[in-house]
């Protein structure tokens, strides 16, 4: 039975102790590295006025990711993830007290700003990777599908509430008091993490081969598992199709609404609303119990959604389809998160769902340039609609597949 009526699986999930360590100083730090990102984007256009340089430090921080993350996936399983975790929040740390210092005593410029956001770019995929090895081994893994949708809401929340927290610090205090927030907030972190025991530790490969040859076999694990290599497959095109629209957003505020930037602020804020709904709601439901069909549904939803944002007229009605498509976007990626977290034999999960993190932070990057190019030709409107179409034939794909799917998900792999 799916329960979805209360919260005792949750209160379940964090009575243990490092659990709960974990996520208490994880929630303040999401917040304050959300408000460093915002920081940065501010003082990068306070020193250059200039939207290219915008893009650049932006890239700098995504892109190396793109390329890195398979390796680290192959470190995460290779190492103890715990230190893991240790070194890269650390990283972190120290990264946000340089960018304090170097701010509050005017040293700063736009260059060292892109070499930092380089060593985030560099930092960001090991500390992904280490934290998706690392936080299933806090519970027990009858409560692994609660505590993914905890981490998610935990983010989720951080990324709605960390940038309007940032606008609200840097007027009175300045860029540099939302820097040293994220600094302090990752000391109290760090020490959590110095006092936490994992309640249990997955089995890792006995023997260690090279490099590029595990990262070989982390990909033919994938494609070979019945049910991790089309869910991958599936949130390839869903992400590809629907995550891009965030990116096209200004240009639906001011061409097709007319509302200008405050506008883009409405549409950006609707969005993030119903993310943070679909998060709460899966922590709510918590069991990955069914969680198949729901990821499925998420992408037909999301194509009849799409076009129904694209193409309405008014602006009231279109936030409406945004919380829908927030909820969705959410619950699909975390989602599948979890039934990847569930189906993935341990001594592989680094690797898997290290490629699960390549498709959320890159494959959107791919679709938006594509969905812009066509939007050049045929508009914003047709564009996105046509994406929608592309999720539902995706979702009809895989329809056929469904109890396949779910007995190859929803089973925890033989130890």
């Amino acid at each position: 039975m799916i329960r979805t009526g209360n919260w005792s699986h949750v209160v379940q999930a964090l009575r243990y102790r490092d659990h709960r360590l974990f996520n208490a100083t994880l929630f303040p730090a999401v917040i304050s590295l959300w408000g460093q990102r915002t920081g940065i984007g501010w003082l990068t256009w306070e020193l250059t006025h200039s939207p290219t340089w915008l893009g650049i430090v932006a890239a700098a921080d995504l892109l190396p990711g793109i390329f890195i993350l398979p390796f680290a996936g192959v470190t995460a399983d290779r190492a103890v993830p715990l230190k893991m975790m240790r070194l890269t929040q650390g990283i972190i740390m120290v990264h946000a007290l340089i960018l304090c210092v170097l701010t509050v005593n005017g040293w700063v410029n736009v260059w060292i700003l892109f070499a930092l956001s380089l060593v985030t770019g560099f930092n960001q995929p090991y500390a992904i990777a280490g934290r998706m090895v690392f936080f299933p081994t806090l519970v027990p893994k009858e409560e692994l599908g609660t505590a993914i949708a905890i981490n998610s809401t935990i983010f989720n929340t951080g990324r709605a509430v960390g940038p309007a927290l940032a606008g609200l610090m840097i007027g009175p205090f300045g860029v540099a008091a939302v820097f040293f927030l994220n600094f302090v907030a990752f000391v109290a972190h760090l020490v959590n993490l110095f006092r936490i025991r994992p309640v249990r530790v997955e089995r890792q490969a006995t023997q260690r081969r090279g490099m590029l040859t595990e990262v070989a076999e982390g990909l033919r694990y994938t494609a070979r598992h019945p049910g991790i290599g089309p869910l991958l497959l599936l949130l390839v095109v869903a992400s590809m199709m629907s995550r891009p629209l965030g990116e096209l957003l200004p240009g639906f505020a001011d061409q097709v609404f007319a509302r200008g930037p405050q506008g883009l602020g409405w549409l950006l804020t609707a969005m993030g609303v119903g993310g943070l709904f679909g998060a709460i709601w899966l922590t709510r439901r918590a069991p990955v119990k069914g969680l198949t069909n729901v990821v499925l549904s998420t992408t037909l939803v999301m194509g009849l959604a799409l076009p129904a944002f694209a193409l309405v007229e008014n602006f009231s009605i279109a936030l409406v389809f945004l919380v829908i498509l927030g909820f969705m976007l959410v619950v699909s990626g975390t989602g599948t998160q979890a039934l990847m977290h569930t189906a993935v034999a341990g001594e592989f999960r680094g690797r898997v769902l290290s490629l699960y993190a390549v498709v959320f932070r890159g494959v959107p990057a791919i679709g938006a340039i594509a969905l812009g190019l066509v939007a050049e030709v045929v508009g914003l409107g047709p564009a996105v609609a046509g994406a929608g179409l592309i999720c539902v034939l995706a979702w009809a794909a895989a329809l056929p597949r469904r109890k396949a799917l779910q007995v190859a998900l929803e089973a925890p792999p033989k130890e």
